[in-house]
């Protein structure tokens, strides 16, 4: 069998071969340097633009509000502990006198007096702008005004009223009714009305004035003649509105 010489060794010097990839090129001679940290964008938010006015007023609002509401509160607290009631009104005379009509017109006196009754036993009621009128069937006859009125708790006082029509215009079915009636039942129904600015008072309390409205409907005057009738009773009691 033949045999080859083996190669003799060869032997190289110089610096170990590096396992790292070379740097990247740049033309800074060193290497870069590290970027900055990451920052995250910072945003402003947007603020509306507010009135002067309207911060100055904002304040004075609520503070208006909050003193209203305390006074509606104080007030009901008064209110429930005086518990004040409406007032009674009834009519206990009346007499017409006078009558006479024609095919637009009527002529009469009217006297009435009104029972005025105040149930409330911790404050009075007083009456303001008080004004007083006659009806029939739905149409105004005739009206005038009272004096004021006071009344303290637990009062009842007659209130007396005269309202005279010197030929006031009347509707023409109005005349028709009247002389049917007088001369079918010998009676003639007509109804009074009293409008006053009410309010109660109990020492220092007094709340807002209210609208008083007072109905009497269907008040029966016998006629002796064709001129005088008279309201003998008993009482009419009257709707009482208060608002």
């Amino acid at each position: 069998m033949s045999t080859y010489p083996k190669p003799p060794e060869v032997t190289v010097t110089g610096y170990p071969a590096s396992s790292a990839p070379p740097p990247p090129f740049t033309a800074y001679p060193y290497p870069a340097p590290p970027p900055p940290p990451y920052a995250a964008p910072y945003h402003h938010p947007y603020q509306p633009y507010q009135s002067p006015y309207r911060i100055f007023l904002r304040p004075l609002m609520i503070i208006a509000a909050a003193v209203l509401l305390a006074a509606g509160i104080t007030t009901f607290i008064v209110w429930l502990v005086i518990r004040p009631r409406l007032p009674e009104f009834s009519v206990s005379s009346a007499s017409v006198s006078g009558l006479s009509t024609d095919a637009q017109s009527l002529t009469a006196s009217f006297d009435v007096a009104f029972s005025v009754r105040n149930p409330s036993k911790k404050a009075g009621i007083g009456y303001d702008g008080v004004e007083a009128a006659v009806f029939y069937g739905g149409d105004s006859v005739v009206k005038t005004t009272l004096p004021p009125l006071y009344q303290g708790s637990g009062n009842t006082t007659i209130v007396r009223a005269r309202l005279v029509a010197a030929g006031t215009y009347v509707p023409p079915g109005m005349v028709k009714g009247i002389a049917d009636d007088r001369a079918a039942k010998g009676t003639v129904s007509f109804g009074f009305a009293i409008r006053a600015a009410a309010y109660f008072r109990s020492g220092a309390w007094r709340p807002r004035q209210h609208l008083l409205t007072v109905y009497c409907d269907g008040v029966p005057f016998r006629f002796a003649n064709s001129t005088a009738g008279v309201f003998s009773g008993p009482q009419k009691q009257c709707k009482v509105d208060f608002v």
